[in-house]
């Protein structure tokens, strides 16, 4: 077989791998068991995709993140959008109707219309909180310390997330195949952190990752065990 031909070939075996459990999630409709009462930890457990490590916040540090981290956002934001947009009308105000006394002028306009923009997304944000699946999102501490919020299965915000991680999964798959056959031995799972530059302690990590993933213990990885090894 040519090069060109094989090529062509482990391109179709992932295609084929891709569609494969790509329809299958898809035809998985989540049936939600949540009941008026239901304590939050058993909803988060059966109706949310949780993630491997993840801690459960409770609702009072849940509500206290959700006001401080957009406050502090909006503040940042509001710095930039003066520097980018308000400092420049500043100029331009000035310029236009200013000749040599500007104490008379009103306050500034390029202030008024990073306030103006800041308030319309801060209203933007507060009404996406009451929709969906936004208004039913949960916060977790990860297993690597920061804080993420996981969404309630179903709905079109995991789809998304979830269609997302599988195309970059299928593309880094493709990527690291370097005799395109269509799996991943440990040589080539180790370029996915770099080879040459990792430690051995690295590389025992690596060690332990693969042979979790390789689930049927063929010492090779197909799309769909790195899939699954990726969702843990």
């Amino acid at each position: 077989m040519t090069e060109l031909e094989n090529k062509d070939s482990q391109k179709h075996l992932i295609k084929e791998q891709y569609r494969k459990w790509k329809d299958g999630d898809s035809k998985k409709k989540h049936i939600s068991t949540y009941y008026p009462g239901m304590d939050r930890l058993t909803n988060f457990k059966h109706n949310y995709s949780k993630r491997s490590g993840d801690i459960l916040m409770s609702k009072n540090f849940q509500r206290a993140y959700g006001i401080i981290v957009p406050l502090i956002f909006l503040g940042l934001l509001g710095i930039l959008l003066y520097f980018l947009i308000g400092l420049p009308v500043n100029a331009l105000y000035h310029f236009i109707w200013c000749d040599t006394d500007c104490t008379d002028l009103p306050a500034s306009p390029g202030i008024i219309i990073v306030a103006i923009l800041d308030s319309l997304l801060l209203l933007l944000m507060i009404i996406n909180m009451f929709k969906e699946p936004w208004k039913s999102q949960i916060l977790v501490k990860t297993k690597n310390g920061g804080y993420d919020f996981r969404f309630r299965k179903g709905t079109k915000m995991v789809e998304r997330i979830e269609s997302y991680k599988n195309k970059m999964l299928t593309n880094l798959f493709l990527k690291v195949d370097t005799n395109k056959d269509g799996f991943i031995d440990f040589t080539e799972f180790l370029r996915i952190g770099g080879e040459d530059h990792l430690t051995d302690e690295e590389i025992k990590e690596y060690e332990e990752d693969f042979e979790k993933a390789d689930k049927d213990g063929d010492g090779k990885l197909s799309l769909e065990e790195m899939k699954d090894f990726s969702d843990t």
